[in-house]
């Protein structure tokens, strides 16, 4: 499973329902056949088995939710995305890999990401120009800030190998070389959320892992390296105009140039120290030199303060100032690199999320409910469909319930990696550490933007967690001793194969009906009549229903499904249009504008719609 993720991060991040569906059918069916069999390797500690319970909660209510959301086809579906990050969990947590089995698997999951960025670099050395959008690295995710978050993943894992004295001083120098090439790529997006990922996963990674000073120090030379390259880095950024036009092959070329440089260059350099580092055998010397190393780490980050607070002014005002940026809802030009900036429509969309959960702070507005409001309530002409921050999203379609389960399932699991950390040896606590700082790197940048929904790129949160979780714990008891609960067990889970089973079917039968859609009308609406009985909750068949019907000149018949549309979700204005749109076409432009008019109450800052209901374009 842990293979089929990282591969499918190919597939921008298995964004699409026909990449992680099947992933999550076979999740599912792995964990039936473990349940049967007796054979699913529970963890021991308490905190663990309730990180367990709670995200299969967090699940079953995200489904609940559908009954009262205002759109039960994405509350379906979102519920199974939820199912799918639960089953990876499950899988990282309790399948009997044993201890061996998880630090293989952890590894793994660190060398997919590195071998992605191998492959994202030299694609930049050769023509990169289709990675990039507006300047910014855009691939492999195909979302800038996913793929910062994708190549943050594996930074304080490998930080911390490089860190630990006893591999050989070249796999430590590779390690740091490694790093230095994924946060290199991150930089390259110009995702500001980066920033805090990366920050979040330092406090863990010093928190939980052995080598303290040997990570600070490590940490600081990564930056520093970054900051050398800076200049040639942003190239492709600058050239575009600052992320308004196009990056030209040549900047994006002899920016991945000199990343490789910065690359090879502290291999060389980090390999001298490593060999230093390795050769120290006198413990007099080791202490004098942690000694000179830990006072001069504290000079430095007091000159760095010092610089920070000249550079600012008075913090006070320096805060007050981000703050009116913050609320901008149009982000300022930036005049080096965009992650000083905070400017941008997220106040406005944050604000929505907040309104929406004052409205129904308990249960929430139900899965996927969330851009009904925005739509409604917007200030800016940005057209989204989601939070853009995983906790106010959940606050706001969830409610306290479902945003409680979910921190309760991120508190378990940090009180199990915590307990396990005490105890463990020093080689556990650093892949540990790893583990746990990748993971919170995702879901810290998660909490800025709208990375849930790339399955493939949580999914390595998840698995990650999942891994921390356990450690090298030693197998427990193997699941329910009597039958009942297993196949108690089984059959919720062969409940959720055949839902998630439906909805993967509903979507071939989606695309197979878009396919026939212009060849042949009644081919199309054989499929998207399929399609809306496998799934009989989502609105987008009986769209292409009624596209197939008006094409084979059954217009009442379309006007039907379209009404059937609309009562599946009330409060869809794209709904209202396509039956303007219909009524237009018929010569109704009376009861087209009505249409539209709605609509509009529905999108009030949308032009087109404000055009059409006064009857402008008809």
């Amino acid at each position: 499973m842990a293979l089929l993720v990282v591969v499918s991060i190919g597939w921008d991040g298995a964004f699409d329902i026909r990449y992680w569906a099947p992933l999550t059918l076979l999740a599912l069916a792995v964990l039936g056949a473990l349940t049967l069999a007796g054979t699913l390797d529970l963890p021991t500690r308490r905190a663990a088995l309730v990180a367990l319970v709670a995200i299969w909660l967090f699940a079953a209510f995200t489904m609940l939710s559908a009954a009262w959301s205002s759109t039960p086809g994405d509350a379906w579906e979102g519920a199974a995305r939820a199912i799918f990050y639960a089953a990876l969990f499950t899988l990282a947590a309790a399948a009997p890999t044993g201890p061996t089995g998880r630090r293989w698997v952890a590894a793994g999951l660190v060398l997919g990401v590195v071998l992605i960025g191998l492959g994202t670099e030299l694609r930049l050395l050769g023509d990169g120009a289709g990675a990039f959008l507006a300047g910014r690295l855009n691939d492999p995710i195909g979302y800038r800030n996913g793929t910062a978050a994708l190549f943050s993943f594996a930074a304080w894992p490998l930080l911390g190998l490089a860190a630990r004295r006893g591999p050989g001083a070249g796999w430590r120098a590779g390690a740091f070389a490694a790093a230095v090439l994924l946060v290199g790529l991150a930089f390259l997006t110009q995702s500001r959320g980066m920033a805090l990922g990366l920050v979040c996963g330092g406090v863990v990674s010093l928190a939980i892992g052995p080598d303290r000073l040997r990570r600070s120090w490590l940490a600081l030379a990564l930056v520093a390296v970054i900051a050398l390259g800076a200049g040639a880095l942003l190239s492709p950024y600058h050239a575009s105009g600052n992320g308004t036009g196009i990056a030209a092959a040549g900047e994006i070329r002899d920016a991945a140039s000199a990343l490789a440089l910065l690359c090879a260059g502290s291999f060389l350099l980090s390999l001298f120290a490593f060999v230093f580092d390795n050769g120290l055998r006198s413990a007099a010397d080791a202490r004098a030199l942690r000694s000179a190393a830990t006072a001069a780490l504290a000079l430095v980050l007091v000159a760095g303060a010092v610089v920070a607070l000249a550079r600012v002014g008075s913090p006070v005002s320096y805060a007050e100032g981000k703050w009116d940026e913050f609320t901008q809802t149009e982000a300022g030009a930036a005049t080096g690199t965009r992650l000083g900036t905070v400017g941008g429509p997220r106040s406005d969309i944050w604000r929505v999320a907040l309104d929406q959960f004052g409205e129904a702070p308990l249960a929430g507005a139900g899965e996927g409910s969330y851009r009904f409001a925005y739509y409604r309530e917007r200030h800016t002409d940005r057209n989204l469909a989601d939070a853009h921050s995983l906790f106010l999203r959940l606050l706001a379609e969830t409610g306290l319930i479902g945003t409680g389960l979910f921190l309760l399932w991120l508190v378990a699991v940090g009180v199990a990696i915590a307990e396990r950390a005490r105890s463990a040896a020093p080689s556990e606590r650093t892949w540990l550490a790893g583990m746990a700082a990748a993971a919170t790197v995702v879901v810290a940048q998660a909490g800025v933007d709208w990375l849930w929904l790339i399955p493939a790129l949580f999914g390595l949160g998840v698995l990650a967690l999942g891994l921390a979780t356990r450690g090298e714990e030693e197998p427990g008891p193997a699941g329910p001793a009597t039958l009942a609960p297993r196949l108690l067990a089984a059959l919720a889970l062969a409940a959720a194969i055949f839902s998630i089973g439906a909805l993967f079917l509903s979507n071939v039968y989606i695309r197979k009906a878009r396919r026939e859609a212009f060849s042949s009308p009644q081919a199309s609406l054989s499929a998207a009549r399929t399609a809306a009985s496998l799934d009989p909750a989502s609105v987008t068949p009986l769209y292409l229903e009624a596209a197939a019907l008006e094409s084979d000149g059954q217009r009442p018949q379309a006007r039907r499904a379209l009404l059937d549309a609309l009562d599946l979700e009330r409060d869809n204005f794209v709904t209202l249009g396509l039956l303007g749109d219909l009524e237009v076409r018929a010569g109704n432009d009376a009861v087209a504008r009505r249409y539209y008019r709605r609509a509009l109450l529905l999108n009030p800052r949308d032009t087109g719609l404000r055009e059409l209901s006064r009857g402008e374009r008809l």
